[in-house]
């Protein structure tokens, strides 16, 4: 049946309804509350249902509730519509790697990958020079880092970046940990971070004007620096990420990337990532540019960056390990020590929540609580764990939010032994 067209005043309506829709799903979304996000991103779509906005929408939400077939459904309907939408494309990757579909999200990642590939290059008249690493300008040695942002003073950051500084030296022998901080993060977090294979400069007030989570890549511009490698505080290194990076380093390429999860289908994962320093010249003049022209910050602003101005540099001479995608060349990741329901390269250890009970917790009283465990945190290559004596590993003050219960969270090496009283968790009120 042909529809009719609709009158200007039920057209003003109609635009009046997606208004406020628009403004419920963006409110929802930017606050976390996905079910609310959702329920107007629905609504929006009944009132238009031919366009892909809503729908495209939806299928994000679908994913950050890891409702992975709802979303799966929605992103192929979006895809009938429009084959090339990125979004449905990146959404099909990651919801078929959460359901171990492998082959799936290969298929469906790799085409979004190719796809931002072309974009790029669309936009690029002639690939920038690269420029001579600083390791390949002299013979003065070079110190090999892993580059690291950290700001705040939140548990799920600071214990997996004290985790990473404990453990470098049996995962990477001869490199160090390098920590970009700010002024809020607490000086005992500083302090635990600073050992021999580990350091923490702190940015100056220019560099601070960068966006948090690009400070890890001033080490880019470090004359004194040969190989660099960029992660996200929050993850922890591994035996199996090192024998990957052996493997970049043999290569002799400048530039290395990795893809170990349905998720990974940015050309370059902000926190999976590696370079000869100097490779790319005057990194932090870069981002300025970059900023200047781009205001608006985001969460992802960091991957933005590097898919704008830093992959036309790194695809010119790339080392791509990649388990999923078979992207660039790709070269395949070590199954040694590989248990994707255990952990993966690149993933989040710093967020398993922990719940107490007690009746003597009102809301808004201050409580100080402690993590207690016997594990060692460096996991063995085959990823079980050793045991040592108990030990404190750290102490945090927070507000009850709720009567009756303490929540917080840790790294997930420590939650794993609590069923098992290899970790602990106590508290008291302050």
């Amino acid at each position: 049946m042909k529809q009719r067209n609709q009158s200007p005043k039920n057209l003003q309506i109609l635009q009046k309804q997606l208004d406020i829709q628009s403004q419920r799903f963006r409110q929802a979304y930017s606050s976390g509350d996905y079910h609310t996000a959702l329920d107007a991103a629905s609504k929006a779509h009944r009132l238009i249902p031919n366009n892909i906005k809503p729908l495209s929408d939806m299928a994000t939400t679908y994913t950050y509730l890891e409702q992975w077939d709802n979303a799966i459904k929605t992103a192929q309907k979006i895809l009938r519509l429009e084959p090339n939408h990125l979004n449905s494309l990146d959404i099909l990757a990651h919801a078929y790697g959460a359901k171990r579909d492998w082959q799936k999200a290969g298929l469906y990642g790799h085409q979004a990958l190719t796809l931002r590939d072309q974009q790029i290059s669309q936009k690029i008249h002639k690939l920038p020079d690269l420029a001579t690493a600083f390791m390949d300008r002299d013979t003065a040695p070079k110190q090999n880092l892993i580059s690291f942002s950290l700001f705040g003073n939140r548990s799920e950051y600071i214990e997996t970046a004290v985790i990473n500084a404990q453990i470098v030296a049996k995962i990477y022998p001869t490199w160090q940990c390098r920590f970009y901080v700010d002024d809020s993060v607490p000086n005992e977090a500083i302090t635990r971070l600073s050992n021999t294979h580990s350091q923490v400069v702190k940015v100056t007030p220019e560099q601070s004007k960068l966006p948090g989570t690009m400070w890890r890549f001033l080490a880019m511009d470090d004359e004194n620096v040969g190989y660099v490698l960029f992660r996200d505080v929050d993850s922890v290194i591994s035996h199996r990420e090192a024998s990957t990076v052996k493997e970049w380093l043999e290569s002799k390429k400048c530039f290395h990337t990795i893809r170990d999860s349905g998720s990974h289908t940015e050309l370059i994962l902000a926190g999976l990532w590696g370079a000869k320093a100097g490779s790319v010249p005057n990194i932090f003049q870069l981002m300025k540019d970059y900023l200047q022209k781009n205001t608006k910050i985001t969460r992802h602003t960091d991957q933005y960056f590097l898919r704008e101005s830093v992959w036309q540099y790194v695809r010119q001479d790339l080392y791509s390990s990649d388990r999923i995608f078979d992207f660039m060349n790709a070269h395949p990741i070590t199954d040694i020590g590989f248990d994707y329901e255990k952990t993966h390269i690149g993933c989040d250890e710093g967020n398993a929540i922990f719940t107490l009970t007690s009746t003597d917790l009102n809301v808004g009283d201050k409580v100080s609580w402690q993590l207690i465990s016997q594990i060692d945190p460096c996991l063995n290559i085959d990823l079980s764990h050793n045991l040592r004596g108990e030990q404190l590993i750290c102490q945090y003050e927070a507000l009850i939010e709720k009567t009756g219960i303490l929540t917080g969270k840790i790294p997930r090496i420590y939650a794993q032994g609590i069923p098992t009283k290899q970790s602990r968790i106590i508290f008291k009120k302050v």
